[in-house]
């Protein structure tokens, strides 16, 4: 068995994070393997079709699991990079830099909430910072209007709770999850409803049966 190292980034035994083990369709290949396996008590190794995730790319895996892991494993790196990009506000003169990078929509969207809620205090003082999302391919950057209320509204929620971390990882599953089946304009109407829902709702709707 290989080690419980995730296969999309550092996380593992070394930093101390536990990885789950995620099977995907067989190839004829790897049937064959589960057939020598079956046979010969003494065979040991690996299930071709299987590999480690961390926290963070459990649900990227999961949303691939109909496809043979080769083919998955492709498609991520190809169609859901990622760069998030810091920007100086202070000093309008200093370019946007690349913070951090990776694969997996779920990891790039807690990233930017990560860092996007630490520019930003209950009060209602901003930093000057911001930071976007930024996509491989064709698809747009995300980011949130320095004007609007969503970053707010989302500090304002999280704010004393002890599920803070937990919530977060929810949003940044949902809006993984739009981005795979509505696109960019799907991760923006799903923030501002769940903005809404903060309002109206002790516990909003788009918050309750989804995993964190």
């Amino acid at each position: 068995m290989m080690p419980p190292d995730c296969c999309l980034c550092e996380k593992g035994r070394e930093t101390g994070d536990d990885c789950e083990l995620i099977c995907f369709e067989r190839t004829e290949s790897d049937q064959e393997w589960h057939v020598r396996a079956a046979s010969d008590q003494g065979f040991v190794g690996h299930p071709p079709e299987c590999e480690w995730f961390c926290h963070g790319h459990v649900a990227t895996a999961r949303s691939l699991v109909q496809q043979n892991l080769a083919l998955a494993l492709a498609h991520l790196r190809k169609h859901e990079r990622w760069m998030l990009i810091y920007i100086d506000l202070f000093d309008r003169d200093t370019p946007p830099l690349v913070q951090k990078s990776g694969v997996g929509f779920e990891s790039g969207f807690l990233e930017f909430w990560d860092q996007m809620l630490a520019t930003i205090e209950v009060n209602g003082t901003r930093y000057p910072s911001d930071f976007r999302l930024s996509f491989a391919g064709e698809l747009p950057d995300y980011s949130l209007e320095r004007g609007g209320c969503e970053l707010m509204a989302v500090k304002t929620f999280l704010s004393g709770r002890n599920d803070a971390l937990a919530i977060e990882q929810q949003i940044a599953k949902a809006q993984a999850s739009e981005m795979r089946t509505q696109g960019h304009p799907g991760v923006v109407r799903y923030l501002t409803t769940l903005c809404g829902q903060f309002t109206e709702q002790a516990a909003p709707a788009l918050l309750k049966n989804r995993n964190a």
